[in-house]
């Protein structure tokens, strides 16, 4: 559950006002959408290796995919790190979008007696 709540809040925040909606869309697609794919291609490995062997497999595919996410994770780092310093000095508008407003002038009056 955490990393579900994390996830989908860093992909709205980083994500620019008028591409949320397609991202969104993507990203639940890609969430949601391919547990029944990844439920034939289990069901169909099963059927010829069996459960136990499916399992062992799936459990090997999600270590191997964690050492490799590991392995990256520095990198992630930097970046999210840069895109977060970033919408923070656009006060969260895409910096394409930001509008730069020059402090106001102060003008001293000298009155000469």
């Amino acid at each position: 559950m955490l990393q579900m709540a994390s996830s989908n809040t860093l992909v709205q925040a980083m994500v620019p006002d008028e591409l949320r909606g397609r991202v969104m869309a993507v990203y639940s697609m890609m969430f949601m959408g391919m547990a029944p794919i990844g439920a034939l291609i289990s069901g169909s490995a099963a059927n010829y290796v069996g459960a136990p062997m499916t399992v062992a497999i799936g459990g090997a595919a999600c270590i191997g995919g964690s050492i490799l996410f590991g392995s990256q994770l520095k990198s992630f780092r930097y970046e999210a790190k840069r895109i977060i310093i970033a919408l923070q000095m656009t006060a969260g508008e895409p910096a394409s979008k930001a509008s730069y407003q020059e402090p106001p002038r102060v003008t001293a009056a000298l009155s000469v007696k």
